[in-house]
């Protein structure tokens, strides 16, 4: 329950942040992005660990040849998958183009490594 919790409240304050960030993306308001948050989160608790699981075996070998960079580019990936998913479901967040998806997801990445850093 506190891993949801913890990833709900960092989808909510990255999507709140993001629209700053990275031109291409769009939130409608506060209420937005915490429904986006909590979409997310639940996705992350659920999906999250399987993605995780499946992308780290497919990009076995340039995980292990690269190490710790290897492991945020693909939790990179799961979370570019899950804000896709995520903008599907929940109206009030636009990604403009796959591209700008990808490096909101880069910049999630960054925010949940220095969140996990400082926790």
């Amino acid at each position: 329950m506190a891993h949801l919790i913890a990833s709900t409240a960092g989808f909510a304050v990255g999507l709140v942040l993001l629209p700053a960030m990275i031109r291409g993306v769009r939130v409608k308001g506060t209420g937005a992005a915490i429904k986006a948050g909590l979409v997310c989160g639940l996705l992350s608790a659920v999906l999250g660990k399987l993605l995780l699981v499946l992308l780290t075996l497919v990009f076995f070998l340039p995980i292990v040849l690269t190490g710790p960079v290897g492991v945020f580019v693909v939790q990179a990936l799961v979370n570019a998958i899950l804000l896709g998913l995520t903008a599907r479901i929940v109206s009030g967040i636009e990604f403009e183009r796959l591209r700008t998806t990808l490096w909101a997801a880069f910049a999630l990445t960054v925010l949940q490594t220095i969140a996990k850093m400082l926790l």
